[in-house]
């Protein structure tokens, strides 16, 4: 922030952490040195954090790699950029989850950030903005204009939630395993170019776990380059 900005938000913060101290000093002094004290006290704390800002921007990102983990969702089961993205250029398939469901909405407080399914934001400007002007949606739910058709959600979730760890990936980091619960699954959406055995495997998966007895299938079907989902009882 400017030094007056910071001067300001670090005196608040004293004033809220420490009640009645800035009182004191006020009280004990003629009101100028007064001022001139708390002055000199948060122009140095302000340059300090000015001088630190590098090293605790890189802690600060450290700390949220090391602790955090987005699941990135879409509102789109047919667009055909994101079944190349993500899905093995329609290999692969897609998970249909209950976006109502309770999982996707434990936040703990109002101004929660994290543990709720949060709407990205697109955008074709990232204005310079002041740290102590930013929020959570700016920092954590905003992409820039070019990846609208994407249509994402997100939900960001604290590593100690994972209900397993299993072992390292090619990068070395940590493989995390969060328990979603069945019921949070709607359908299974098998890609256009899925092969018999990887949907049979797939279905023998859903078979086998009592707990998604009520998942549904569907299929993508791919005709004049336009992607429509097709229900289970209507595939051949």
């Amino acid at each position: 922030a400017t030094q007056t900005d910071l001067k300001k938000l670090m005196t608040d913060r004293l004033r809220e952490k420490y009640p009645g101290v800035v009182e004191r000093i006020e009280q004990s002094l003629p009101s100028n040195l007064a001022a001139q004290l708390i002055d000199d006290v948060m122009s140095k704390g302000a340059a300090q954090a000015e001088a630190t800002l590098p090293g605790n921007a890189k802690r600060i990102y450290d700390s949220l790699d090391k602790n955090f983990g987005v699941l990135s969702l879409s509102e789109s089961a047919t667009n055909s950029l994101l079944w190349g993205y993500y899905a093995d250029g329609g290999y692969g398939f897609l998970i249909h989850f209950n976006p109502q469901h309770k999982w996707f909405w434990a936040q703990k407080e109002a101004n929660d950030d994290f543990r709720h399914l949060r709407r990205v934001t697109y955008t074709s400007e990232r204005p310079a903005k002041y740290l102590v002007e930013t929020s959570g949606s700016d920092a954590l739910y905003t992409k820039g204009l070019e990846w609208e058709h994407e249509r994402e959600w997100r939900i960001i979730r604290n590593f100690n939630d994972a209900a397993l760890k299993a072992g390292s990936d090619q990068y070395g980091k940590e493989i995390l395993l969060f328990a979603i619960p069945p019921d949070c699954i709607q359908r299974i959406v098998i890609g256009h170019r899925s092969k018999s055995n990887s949907v049979e495997q797939i279905r023998g998966i859903v078979r086998r776990n009592p707990g998604l007895s009520h998942v549904k299938f569907q299929k993508i079907l791919l005709a004049r380059g336009a992607m429509t989902l097709v229900d289970e009882e209507m595939m051949g």
